[in-house]
């Protein structure tokens, strides 16, 4: 279906080879910049109960706890900045039922491992309230010590049959709740996961570094768009699969399988004149990018309204940031593709798009941390 194999038959052979070992383990959660707050209102009680989680590289940032260097967080080192961690990490969350602005007391501070043996540091804290909560206002002020892309995933749950989730950034730290039928937070959901979706795309450097080598070859209008159209039916379905939790693939499988895809579109591009049946490698490749769209999106659970409403807003700030990144750079490409530095740039744009490739693929089938990248 592609035009030249030659050079890359042994690309599906190299992979095939691999893909027991990347059905392992998945990637660590400290790529993914992200820590969770779980927040449980309990009317009937007049209680909140809030948890912060941090993973170990989080951990490391704001407290230095890790004494012997080892990379390993441990119960005791974690215990050596217990007291200050939990007044730090107390001290820039706010939280506030209607007008009233809880006050928190902290009420442990422990290491945990998930599933999948990653570590993590849980802060709880308790506080009581004396009205209805039908709004509650929560904001979150530690993003400034952490890295510019880290987001907080927040579910907040009000009762046994109210449950709804929020993502927190450095540039959007705050978000208000509404239960007992407020609607106000539908709108605030949806417009966040749109958001998202667009930052996501234009953040997703694999994501960039694959659409870049798809359309490097340039060609007609009709070809870019059968392209475009394949890639995007492609990650559309298996994002909501995967965000709807119908179909779940290992992480790290998917991630390497992503940067496997980088690799082989820069490899065919030496090899390949043009690309009119590459819509064929977009929709297929097209097909684990959308896993790895939702990853982040799996982690914020089901909420009990506007779930599907906001992953379609989500896949739409996607395409958003797709077409406007192809809007930008397909007509740059046409440009330089009619000099006589056409092969020049192909070739040296492709050996950029291969090396990157090469060395996300050899850290995240073999859970590496290379310097490089």
């Amino acid at each position: 279906m592609i035009v030249s194999m030659r050079g890359t038959r042994f690309l599906p052979a190299l992979f095939s080879a691999l893909l027991p070992a990347l059905c392992g383990a998945p990637l660590s959660a400290h790529d993914l910049n992200t820590s969770y707050t779980e927040i449980f209102i309990d009317p009937d009680k007049s209680q909140v109960v809030l948890s912060l989680v941090l993973d170990e590289a989080d951990l490391e940032t704001l407290f230095h706890p890790d004494s012997d260097s080892n990379r390993t967080i441990s119960d005791q080192e974690l215990q050596t900045v217990r007291e200050a961690a939990l007044l730090h990490v107390r001290d820039s969350i706010y939280l506030g039922i209607g007008a009233a602005d809880l006050v928190f007391t902290p009420r442990s501070c422990a290491m945990e491992n998930d599933e999948l043996g990653n570590r993590f540091a849980r802060f709880v804290f308790e506080s009581r309230f004396d009205r209805t909560p039908w709004q509650v206002r929560l904001r979150i002020d530690i993003f400034g010590e952490l890295a510019r892309l880290h987001k907080n995933l927040v579910r907040i749950s009000c009762g046994p049959d109210e449950v709804q989730q929020a993502i927190l950034t450095r540039g959007y730290n705050e978000e208000t709740f509404y239960f007992r039928g407020g609607t106000g937070f539908v709108f605030a959901q949806i417009a966040q996961f749109f958001w998202l979706g667009v930052e996501h795309i234009f953040t997703g450097y694999d994501h960039i570094l694959f659409l870049l080598g798809l359309i490097l070859l340039g060609g007609s209008l009709a070809n870019l768009v059968k392209m475009v159209t394949a890639f995007t039916v492609a990650h559309s379905a298996t994002l909501i699969l995967a965000a709807l939790q119908v179909v779940s693939i290992p992480s790290r499988l998917v991630e390497s399988v992503i940067a496997f895809s980088i690799v082989y579109v820069a490899v065919e591009n030496f090899f390949t004149k043009e690309g009119s049946q590459r819509w064929v490698i977009a929709f297929l490749f097209g097909l684990m990018h959308g896993f790895g769209f939702a990853n982040v999106l799996v982690e914020l659970g089901l909420p009990t309204r506007g779930l599907v409403t906001s992953l379609l807003f989500f896949n739409v700030g996607v395409e958003v940031g797709q077409l406007v990144i192809v809007a930008v750079t397909f007509p740059l490409i046409a440009l330089v593709l009619r000099t006589k530095w056409k092969q020049r740039f192909i070739y040296g744009i492709s050996a950029c798009i291969f090396v990157f490739g090469l060395i996300w693929f050899v850290e995240r089938a073999f859970d590496l941390d290379l310097p490089f990248v």
